[in-house]
């Protein structure tokens, strides 16, 4: 399996975060805190430097007020990943 889609889908989900975070005028220390993570982690994983276990991204995006989907909203599958039904 190619890494670079995976790699692009981390940063989307990073990016998506930073932004939601922003919006709601929440620096990355208070996010920390509500997550019980480091704020270098939280930044480590808004620029794709860290790759958040699925506990990580539930808490996170409960933390955001958003759902686990939102954050990969903008996440698409490439061609070559899909499955056509047989």
């Amino acid at each position: 399996m190619r890494k670079e889609p995976i790699e692009e889908a981390i940063a989307i989900f990073g990016t998506q975060v930073r932004n939601k975070r922003i919006h709601l005028d929440m620096t990355q220390e208070e996010l920390a805190y509500e997550v019980e993570l480091s704020p270098n982690y939280i930044g480590y994983i808004e620029r794709a430097e860290r790759h958040p276990g699925i506990y990580q991204i539930i808490a996170i995006s409960f933390a955001l007020g958003v759902s686990p989907s939102y954050l990969f909203n903008d996440v698409n599958v490439p061609e070559e990943f899909k499955r056509s039904p047989e």
